[in-house]
């Protein structure tokens, strides 16, 4: 079986294989998979010049800690029956996030079909994604009269607006997404972008967006991002102003729940399904380390990191007043945390704190090095509005 990238020429059999799979068609058509199959990295494993498995990274970008972060999507992971369990994916994946740190992707994200497959690779649960079904009595509001909400679409001159509404939210909130020009392009492909709802405050600014559509009597709001309180309760009275349309509303990506139940009229038996969707692992330690934001501490801590995956991360890291990479020569360490590549990523990123991450087990520290890390580590909470 030979290893290799896939040529331009050779896409025809990624989406033969695609099709066999996941049985389904991706979304936005045959020209969105085309576009990022040509922009992504395609590793494949042949069998005479015959296509048995793939692994395919978009290059992307994400916000962390209020900068910008270049990430590594991972897409499109499959193998035919025949060639299963045989480790080509484990190949694949390898040979893929090596790739991505010769890149400079720092990060990288997936959804998968199992945690416990992607695991094995260095990546660990990260991001939830919330779907919450309301009732007109739960959120009904009226407009304030303040600013002005106009409904538009990819093609009017107000999206401009959108674009810079999501890209200061974004950068607001830890682990989003940074749309680019190709990745809206995306977004209207699928149909995204062709009903929205923008909000400009009393001087004019826009402060929030509606991405929304209807099946039956159902309204559908694919997006809810608001800057401000104000915005949130207009986007809201604009929802309700359809109340002679539907029935009920479901709302996708809202962030917090018990941010958005704040300003529920009336969240009595709000009915929201919650999934633990995307995965993360860091692919550069050293230089993910190099540009964390740690609190400032007396003390140095010293971080021992096993990543089987990908071993160049596998050492000792000591935090002081910038980040050193130690050679492992089994010393002892006073401040010493034990930790495997997924958990360092979950544990960095905000998804669950250090204490928890003790209580059950998953690394390996004193009382006085947990309580070192919950005071330098920023208290922060994931969330991913994207889907690839």
């Amino acid at each position: 079986m030979e290893i290799r990238e896939i040529q331009k020429e050779e896409i025809h059999q990624m989406k033969k294989l695609r099709d066999y799979a996941f049985r389904t068609s991706s979304g936005g058509g045959e020209e969105d998979f085309f576009y990022w199959m040509d922009h992504g990295n395609r590793l494949g494993a042949f069998k005479d010049n015959e296509l048995a498995a793939q692994v395919v990274t978009y290059p992307l970008e994400v916000m962390l800690f209020g900068e910008r972060y270049q990430m590594g999507g991972i897409a499109y992971v499959a193998t035919y029956p025949e060639h299963r369990r045989g480790g080509l994916i484990r190949q694949l994946m390898t040979k893929s996030i090596e790739a991505m740190k010769e890149k400079g992707q720092i990060v990288s994200y997936l959804h998968p079909f199992d945690v416990r497959f992607y695991r094995k690779f260095g990546y660990e649960l990260g991001f939830h994604m919330a779907h919450l079904h309301l009732k007109l009595d739960q959120f009904v509001r009226k407009p304030s009269g303040i600013g002005q909400i106009k409904r538009i679409n990819h093609s009017s001159p107000e999206f401009a607006f959108i674009k810079e509404v999501y890209h200061q939210y974004s950068s607001a909130h830890q682990g989003m997404l940074v749309h680019d020009e190709a990745w809206w392009a995306r977004l209207t492909r699928r149909g995204f972008t062709k009903e929205m709802a923008l909000y400009f405050d009393e001087n004019g600014e826009a402060k929030g967006y509606l991405s929304f559509g209807f099946e039956g009597t159902k309204m559908i709001i694919r997006e809810l991002i608001a800057l401000t309180s104000e915005a949130e309760n207009e986007l809201w009275a604009f929802i309700s102003s359809h109340d002679s349309m539907f029935d009920i509303v479901e709302l996708e990506n809202t962030g917090d729940i018990q941010e958005l139940a704040l300003g529920l009229t009336n969240p009595t038996a709000l009915k929201v399904e919650e999934e633990l969707s995307y995965m993360l692992r860091i692919v550069d330690v050293k230089e993910f380390l190099r540009r964390y934001p740690f609190k400032n501490h007396e003390k140095p801590l010293y971080i021992r990191v096993t990543d089987e995956v990908a071993p160049f991360n596998s050492g000792v890291y000591k935090i002081e007043d910038g980040v050193l990479q130690e050679n492992d020569n089994g010393e002892t360490y006073e401040n010493l945390l034990e930790i495997e590549i997924g958990t360092l990523s979950q544990m960095l990123l905000g998804a669950v704190r250090p204490r928890m991450l003790n209580a059950y087990h998953k690394i390996t520290a004193s009382e006085e090095t947990i309580s070192l890390l919950e005071a330098i580590i920023p208290q922060t909470s994931p969330r991913f509005y994207d889907h690839f």
